[in-house]
């Protein structure tokens, strides 16, 4: 056995912080609209203005814990080991080292938000048509598996590193 084979799986979860700090806007926003329902109410307000900011109000709170929920998800999301990488959010389908040429970190400021693996051939159906891979129907990039990275509890690089370990044949772009 080769030295790729008997490494480790890398397995990456949610990270509760880059589903908890995106809930804020919401809740905030959520609460002030709901003060203000209140305010309009005890000012004796005309009701239908009143009931239109309050169920505003319950629409940002209900997307503030649609987002916040996510950070109590620890099921793994994405697994790299000797044989390929599979992401739970896309299809869940695993892609084999093989079919990938190239992987590129494409960086969104202070910190990476998207792995981008160019594949010797276009995806399978299921990550193809998957939402979290919604960037693969459009007409260009169809053999480029786009991989969110940002929500996810580890840094780009360390996967890209993963990537080099498990499949050096695997070309590293900037």
């Amino acid at each position: 056995m080769s030295g790729a084979d008997m490494a480790a799986p890398l397995e990456i979860r949610n990270s509760p912080t880059g589903k908890i700090f995106p809930a804020f806007g919401p809740f905030l926003i959520g609460g002030i609209f709901a003060f203000g329902a209140l305010q309009g109410v005890a000012s004796g307000a005309d009701g239908g203005h009143v009931l239109w900011i309050a169920l505003l109000s319950v629409a940002l709170l209900g997307l503030g814990f649609f987002i916040a929920r996510g950070a109590f998800d620890t099921s793994v999301k994405v697994t790299l080991n000797s044989q390929g990488f599979r992401d739970a959010r896309a299809g869940d389908v695993l892609v084999p080292w093989e079919k990938v040429q190239s992987v590129r970190l494409a960086s969104g400021g202070k910190g990476a938000a998207m792995l981008n693996f160019e594949l010797t051939e276009e995806p399978p159906d299921a990550i193809k048509y998957s939402a979290a891979n919604a960037f693969g129907i459009m007409p260009f990039g169809k053999t480029t598996v786009h991989m969110e990275i940002s929500s996810l509890d580890v840094r780009g690089q360390e996967i890209v590193d993963a990537v080099k370990e498990f499949a050096p044949h695997v070309v590293v772009r900037r």
